[in-house]
């Protein structure tokens, strides 16, 4: 039997295909390791061929602190730590995101004036309106007050009070661990979401459910939204923290606070930290 001529064409393509397809694989778990080795050992991470200055470097050190945990750089538009289809997963089964249009319906949620928390969201915006910084009798006693005149059920306002009390106890540790200077408090748990959203639009530019400008315009409404509301990269930080810790911490102070605390201490003492080479811009 006669092999046809289009084989011996053929046959190499073949071969040279599959060497690319491997080829592209071990580039992949090449990209996933570095991101793992970068994250067990908080190192901030840096793309030298991207900016370091200026607007856009500045926003996305916004989202410092889930790079850092994720192994990316922490100036890199696109993830470049993990691959596609690592980022893929991530989206489905963290966020169950699964195609372009979650993707932004997610990041606009993040971006928006309201957390997932609407208790604690409560609780702090109490506090902001009282003169001065209330005992937590008093600031109970003003939740309560408020929450009731609102028509908020009691068992509700029970979980407000109580968390009064868990505020407390982070602030009191933040400010032990450095997270908070002496005296400090957390304003907002907003920051938790605008960082989030930084690094939502990085993912989602990474596995092309959105292009470059979108990706660009969503990271700079989320640091114009945070350079907004907070007065430094310690105060972002703090508010970023109180608003994981309360959602996932469960007042352990374990692993869950460790991935918070040592993110924070890295940024402000890797001399590769944006946190230390970009000031914080002035309001405006």
């Amino acid at each position: 039997m006669q092999i046809p001529t289009f084989v011996y064409f053929l046959a190499p393509l073949v071969v040279v295909a599959f060497i690319v397809q491997i080829v592209l694989r071990a580039r992949s778990a090449a990209r996933s390791a570095r991101g793992m080795v970068r994250s067990y050992r908080n190192v901030v991470a840096v793309d030298q061929k991207q900016p370091t200055s200026g607007e856009l470097a500045t926003a996305l050190a916004v989202g410092a602190h889930m790079s850092l945990n994720h192994g990316v750089s922490w100036n890199a538009l696109k993830d470049d730590a993990n691959s596609a289809q690592k980022t893929y997963t991530l989206l489905k089964n963290q966020w169950g995101v699964s195609t372009a249009g979650e993707l932004r319906e997610t990041v606009e949620g993040l971006l928006d004036d309201e957390t997932g928390d609407p208790v604690a969201d409560f609780v702090l915006g109490v506090r902001n309106g009282l003169r001065g910084t209330p005992g937590a009798d008093a600031w109970k006693q003003a939740v309560a007050d408020q929450a009731r005149a609102q028509g908020v059920p009691e068992t509700t306002v029970d979980e407000m009070t109580a968390t009064v009390d868990r505020v407390l106890a982070y602030e009191e540790r933040f400010r032990a661990d450095g997270l908070l200077p002496a005296g400090g408090i957390v304003s907002s748990l907003l920051a938790y979401d605008w960082g989030r959203a930084v690094n939502m639009a990085r993912w989602g530019y990474k596995v092309r459910y959105i292009k470059e400008q979108q990706a660009i315009e969503y990271v700079s409404r989320a640091a114009k939204q945070a350079f907004g509301r907070y007065t430094s990269w310690g105060d972002f930080s703090a508010g970023y923290a109180l608003g994981r810790v309360l959602r996932f911490d469960n007042d352990e102070f374990d692993v869950w606070y460790a991935t918070v605390l040592e993110p924070h201490q890295t940024l402000f003492t890797d001399p590769a930290s944006p946190w230390l080479t970009l000031a914080w811009p002035t309001r405006r």
